[in-house]
């Protein structure tokens, strides 16, 4: 804002600036025109007296350049009556002035001014004074606008970078604002209206995680319930057809990995997800891993194994039984959506003070534009009526949520073996307070 404030400011101080030059510039011609019919009036008369004394007129003009060389001297052209020159220099351009010559009262001659006029040392030293004084009239003026203008911005400005940087704490999710009520009458109410936005979004937001966590502890009760039956069920020894048993115990393991990926979201969106640190060994974790899923693997005719893994063991400090939640999660991701006959790899590696944990899967892959959406709460990559039937949605959202707890960062990319790359990087120890 100050930038054309400055420029108007400079044009307010250069328009009138130059409209006082312009001005001296003309009353100096004026001037010097006036000067210049009084001096020719003077030469007329002394002509006239010359001539009536019998002197000749074409000495009359030579006489007056040595006299008066600055003012008149080479400008003045003496010519008869009718037009012919008798001495002095001649010019094409009409006479600046005229006076008569006048011998017992008849015209004899006339005098002309025929060129513009020499600027004498005095005349200098004026201009120079003139042009001066506006000079520091016009340089004054625009300080003082520069500085109205500067002063204007500033305090128009700083109401609106408040504005700004409120909003950007909205946007950031910091909705406990408060500023200064200061500023024209509208940026203060757009002030109040945006922080009521952002008290309505804090309950909001506070309610939706409530309401999170409480669905996700009413899950559990009904699952841990229908799992506790269905144990009864078989200690029972009912003939039941075996279909049916399978159908009801992958209902009941999906309902209850929903619950705990549910839970593990709305708690670490609270900043309550509850991590145990201790020393554990990354390639147990992995082994486990297969393990457990290794069977599910196998019946969707998916091979599970492991890459890369050091030879050696590895002592971390990490939440154990939170890390095989994070394998597990990308596992049933990467089962859900690689084909019959493809591949599972999981690998680990070092990097610097921290560990790189890999899984890779075979194709289809994903666009990478989609790649980081994938660990959005309840996002599909896919549309498909089946996959979203077997999906929460939950899963890569409930890993990202571990790693983040683990003080960690997780991606996702393209695969070397076709599919979808997911990369965990975690710290070998949580870092110190």
């Amino acid at each position: 804002m100050f930038l054309p404030l400055a420029g108007q400011a400079l044009l307010a101080a250069a328009v009138p600036g130059g409209l006082l030059v312009w001005n001296m510039h003309m009353g100096q011609e004026i001037q010097l025109a006036q000067r210049d019919r009084e001096r020719l009036e003077a030469f007329a008369d002394a002509a006239s007296v010359a001539a009536t004394a019998g002197k000749p007129l074409d000495q009359l003009v030579p006489e007056l350049d040595l006299r008066d060389p600055q003012r008149l001297g080479g400008r003045v052209q003496l010519v008869r009556p009718d037009g012919a020159p008798i001495s002095g220099p001649t010019s094409t351009e009409p006479p600046r002035a005229e006076r008569p010559v006048k011998v017992g009262g008849q015209t004899v001659a006339l005098a002309r001014i025929v060129r513009e006029p020499n600027l004498t040392d005095d005349d200098r030293r004026y201009l120079a004074a003139q042009y001066l004084g506006i000079g520091a009239i016009i340089t004054g003026l625009f300080v003082l606008l520069l500085v109205t203008a500067y002063e204007f911005a500033r305090r128009w400005s700083k109401p609106q970078q408040e504005l700004y940087r409120l909003s950007r704490e909205v946007v950031h999710g910091d909705h406990d604002i408060d500023f200064d009520e200061r500023g024209p009458s509208e940026v203060v109410a757009t002030m109040r209206n945006l922080r009521r936005i952002a008290s309505q979004f804090s309950r909001l937001e506070t309610a939706r995680r409530t309401w999170l966590v409480s669905i996700a502890d009413e899950l559990k009760r009904p699952t841990a319930s229908l799992s506790t039956h269905l144990d009864a069920l078989a200690a029972a020894q009912i003939p039941i057809d075996a279909e049916l048993t399978a159908g009801l115990e992958d209902d009941q393991r999906r309902l209850s990995q929903m619950a705990e990926d549910l839970s593990a979201v709305a708690l670490a969106d609270l900043g309550r997800l509850p991590v145990n640190f201790n020393q554990v060994d990354p390639r147990a974790l992995i082994h486990n891993a297969i393990h457990d899923h290794s069977k599910r693997a196998l019946a969707n005719g998916v091979r599970l194994e492991t890459s890369t893994l050091p030879g050696y063991t590895i002592l971390v400090k990490w939440d154990g039984a939170r890390i095989e939640q994070l394998f597990g999660a990308l596992i049933e991701n990467s089962l859900r959506y690689t084909p019959r006959g493809g591949q599972i790899v999981l690998g680990l590696e070092s990097s610097r003070d921290a560990w790189r944990l890999i899984i890779d899967d075979s194709a289809p892959g994903i666009d990478v534009m989609l790649a980081q959406r994938l660990f959005e709460p309840f996002f599909r990559s896919s549309d498909r009526p089946e996959d979203s039937a077997a999906a929460s949605g939950l899963g890569l959202a409930t890993a990202r949520a571990i790693v983040e707890a683990h003080h960690g960062r997780i991606e996702a990319s393209r695969s070397p073996i076709g599919g979808l790359r997911v990369t965990v990087i975690l710290p070998t120890e949580p870092p110190r307070a």
